[in-house]
């Protein structure tokens, strides 16, 4: 007999099955086996997403300011020697 699969992530330890999933009645038995996470697939950066450590407000906004004090005028560099602007 072929039993059937279903698609669905966890979400705080609860099995969200995938919209097109047939839903399944109460007190079903199910098996449920993790896939790999193949990097930057959509299930990989969702993962990522969700684990710790998790950023405050205030630790963006560290970030950004330590961008901003980083950023420098790009070098005027002639890509052609000999030619005149």
């Amino acid at each position: 007999m072929k039993r059937a699969s279903y698609r669905g992530v966890v979400r705080g330890q609860t099995i969200v099955l995938s919209e097109n999933a047939a839903s399944l009645a109460d007190g079903t038995e199910v098996l449920v086996m993790p896939l790999p996470l193949e990097p930057g697939t959509p299930g990989a950066v969702l993962a990522a997403m969700e684990s710790e450590p998790h950023l405050t407000r205030e630790d963006i906004e560290e970030l950004q300011k330590a961008i901003d004090q980083g950023r420098r005028q790009p070098a005027h560099v002639q890509p052609f020697p000999g030619e005149s602007e």
